[in-house]
């Protein structure tokens, strides 16, 4: 063992310790060492035949970050009619008769989101709610029922797709397919759940 050995590890040491002291070297677990994991979101990715399907829970806390939400985007408090009515026209929504309460229904990426909360005649913009997403007038008494689900409008066929992959695979028969739109039997369970799927706007 060299003469100086022990001398220079404690020179190394010491000069280490004044280093993160003045915030010059990397701290352990940081830069020079594994990254904690980052907090899985509130959603769950399930099977979606190939496609990417987000299952969020009920009440929905936020989205993913790669996957445009269903908001409710509300005028500020006591705007007139008129005002109103020109907030949804400068928001060119993709469909302007999605009314909830004084608020237009509108599927935004975070970014969107963003921007349109920052406008100073809107007053809120809130998550949609899976209880915002379901109707009533489906059979809820059978164990298998005949229901009608609505994505938003301009989801593309691959999304349908994946909601009709997902409503397979919990035991559901899809019968129609259409434009943002599907017919299907299923258990009652699915059916209350299909309202918590990210592009899911209508359960009926």
């Amino acid at each position: 063992m060299p003469r100086d050995y022990h001398g220079g590890m404690l020179r190394r040491l010491l000069a280490l310790v004044v280093a993160v002291a003045l915030g010059l070297a990397p701290v352990v677990g940081t830069a020079c060492g594994p990254q904690a994991p980052r907090p899985a979101g509130p959603w769950q990715e399930v099977d979606g035949g190939g496609g990417r399907l987000y299952l969020y829970p009920d009440p929905i806390e936020r989205y993913a970050p790669d996957d445009p939400g269903g908001y409710i985007v509300r005028p500020v408090a006591g705007a007139s009619p008129e005002a109103r009515a020109a907030l949804i026209d400068a928001l060119a929504p993709s469909d302007p008769d999605d009314i909830l309460g004084d608020g237009v229904v509108m599927r935004l990426d975070a970014a969107t989101r963003d921007a349109i909360a920052a406008r100073p005649d809107v007053g809120a913009v809130e998550l949609l709610q899976p209880r915002d997403r379901r109707g009533m007038l489906w059979d809820q008494e059978a164990a298998i029922a005949e229901v009608r689900i609505e994505l938003f409008v301009g989801a593309p066929d691959a999304e349908r797709d994946a909601v009709a992959a997902w409503l397979e695979a919990r035991g559901g028969i899809v019968m129609w397919r259409g434009p943002a739109a599907l017919r299907a039997r299923v258990p009652q369970d699915a059916i209350v759940d299909a309202a918590r799927l990210g592009p899911v706007r209508w359960v009926e």
